[in-house]
């Protein structure tokens, strides 16, 4: 274009720049931009493509159908166009039909053509780019008209740029708005919410307190019934450890209330608001047991599809309460050594081991040296756990608290279940005092309960007392005064009748079972050691029929 040319077209061009910029209509500005740039370079054809979110498309076009833009001739355009968007770089040409860059196979859609293709820049960058032709016989775009149009296009591009973050940022800002509604309303519902849970929690502390209070009252010394010798002097050791944190070994035949005397031990020292976790060795597997004691890392074995805490780590600075210690697996005992010796605990499948500053209570009904001589307990994890030894008597070293157990019993059964308040006529406590008692106080507990409830009036009579047969010890005490001592005898209770038909399938001979296990169970008073013996199984079998066969009364009743 000569330069006289070149000066009469540039006042409109600065006009139609002006009309372009100030629009607000996004189309009517790339219009604007193409219209501009054909008429200054008197182009014949052109379109303008722009970047928007990371896909181009074409905004405007002159001489060119949508169409002919997407077909195959097209596609050699279609890649010039891409590689100036992509470099920044602008492309002219002075005929494309003799330009070999970006050939292919593809026939060109009307190729004798001059090009020139500028990026739309902004910020360094470019956002589009507008390409504009004319035949090639017309000669191709000097580099003059490629400066001034590319300054052009650059200004076009930063305000496209700007006009499309204009819009990005409305857009913002309505959704902020829209979320800033959304958190008002959901940070007033959550102070309702708030407000109704610290109601909710003050609730809960005045409960948890008082809860906290009727364990300490219920669980205490003075709530355990023993007025006799040999019950205070276990007081005594009691109140002389309560405060010290080593560990206790509660010693005693089944149902004298070892665990009874471990919580009290609990909550009448100053661990009493820390957890008491209780456990009993006995009634769980192997398995179970040291993953319930130690926990468990996530992964260490199939099925820990997340980690568990163990005992010693959940009970925190409060108290862990191992029943029937003497059936403890030995591996087991070693572990417990060292959490006695270490102080700390390693979880199953963990590297690291964790402090541990739970009290340990130990019970057993076992005579743990004679275990240790025969090599079924560990010597060295017996004088760990035997800083303190408290010895529970049974019930037929201390008859003469009979009457005030069984005075405490109805009490009791008054206040669970809302019978009337009844009482023992002095018959039915002497032939208290006089009958056998191997199950402990247990089983004087479970048979004031059943006499109170069959029982007809007010005051229980001696003939309505519903008692286990009596022992040998118990006939011969017929005749005795009830001051005279009492020596124990050991009782021999009959085995199990054998089934009087013939079994013809598994669900008889479970019911056969469950039946003949109950039976053993009330002979023995429900003393599960004395229990497994008669039924010639061991006690950690047993364990599992009764929970297998669901059979009410075999958990351990505190006394």
């Amino acid at each position: 274009m000569k330069q006289h040319e070149r000066d009469r077209r540039f006042p409109a061009l600065v006009t139609r720049m002006k009309n372009m910029l100030t629009g607000e209509d996004s189309a009517a500005l790339f219009d604007g931009l193409l219209e501009c740039v054909v008429e200054h370079s008197a182009g014949e054809r052109g379109f303008v493509l722009f970047s928007e979110s990371g896909r181009p498309n074409i905004r405007a076009a002159r001489a060119l159908d949508q169409s002919i833009a997407r077909s195959p001739a097209f596609r050699r355009i279609r890649r010039i166009a891409d590689y100036v968007l992509r470099t920044g770089e602008p492309f002219l040409t002075a005929s494309l039909a003799e330009d070999s860059r970006f050939r292919d196979d593809e026939p060109d859609f009307d190729p004798d053509r001059a090009v020139m293709v500028l990026p739309l820049r902004a910020a360094e960058r470019a956002v589009g780019v507008i390409y504009v032709d004319r035949p090639a016989t017309s000669g191709g775009f000097d580099a003059d008209d490629r400066a001034v149009l590319q300054d052009v296009a650059d200004i076009a591009g930063m305000a496209i740029e700007a006009r499309f973050r204009v819009r990005q940022l409305r857009a913002n800002r309505d959704e902020l708005r829209l979320a800033n509604m959304t958190l008002e309303r959901m940070a007033s519902s959550l102070q309702e919410d708030v407000a109704a849970k610290s109601v909710e929690l003050s609730r809960f502390e005045r409960d948890l307190d008082s809860k906290n209070r009727a364990l300490r009252s219920t669980y205490t010394f003075r709530n355990i019934v023993g007025r006799s010798e040999k019950m205070h002097r276990v007081f005594d050791i009691l109140n002389q450890v309560m405060d010290y944190p080593v560990p206790v070994l509660i010693t005693g035949e089944s149902g004298t209330g070892k665990e009874l005397i471990a919580r009290a031990l609990h909550h009448g020292g100053t661990r009493t608001d820390e957890p008491f976790m209780a456990i009993n060795c006995a009634a769980i597997p192997e398995n179970l047991l040291e993953s319930e004691l130690f926990g468990y890392k996530r992964g260490a074995f199939t099925g820990a599809t997340s980690a568990k805490e163990g005992l010693f780590i959940a009970a925190r600075k409060g108290t862990v309460f191992l029943d029937e210690l003497g059936e403890m697996p030995l591996n087991i005992q070693a572990k417990l050594l060292r959490v006695l010796q270490e102080k700390e605990v390693r979880p199953i499948g963990g590297r690291d081991a964790e402090p541990v500053q739970a009290r340990i209570i130990a019970a057993t009904n076992r005579d743990l040296k004679t275990e240790v001589a025969h090599g079924r307990f560990r010597e060295d994890l017996y004088y760990r756990l035997n800083v303190v030894e408290v010895r529970v008597p049974p019930l037929r070293e201390r008859m003469e608290d009979i009457p005030a157990l069984a005075r405490h019993f109805l009490q009791r059964l008054t206040e669970d279940v809302g019978l009337p308040l009844k009482k023992l006529d002095e018959a039915a406590l002497q032939r208290l005092m006089r009958s056998d008692w191997p199950g402990n106080v247990r089983q004087l507990e479970n048979a004031i309960k059943s006499s109170a409830l069959l029982s007809r009036g007010d005051v229980i009579r001696a003939e309505e007392l519903r008692l286990p047969e009596p022992g040998p010890m118990a006939i011969r005490q017929a005749s005795r005064p009830l001051s005279a001592p009492v020596q124990p005898t050991p009782v021999s209770a009959p085995p199990p009748p054998p089934p009087t038909h013939h079994i013809r399938n598994k669900a008889e001979w479970e019911a056969h079972e469950r039946e003949q296990i109950l039976a053993a169970l009330v002979r023995c008073g429900w003393n599960k050691t004395q229990a497994a013996k008669e039924l010639k199984v061991s006690r950690r079998n047993l364990y599992r029929k009764i929970e297998r066969y669901g059979i009410e009364g075999s958990q351990d009743d505190n006394a």
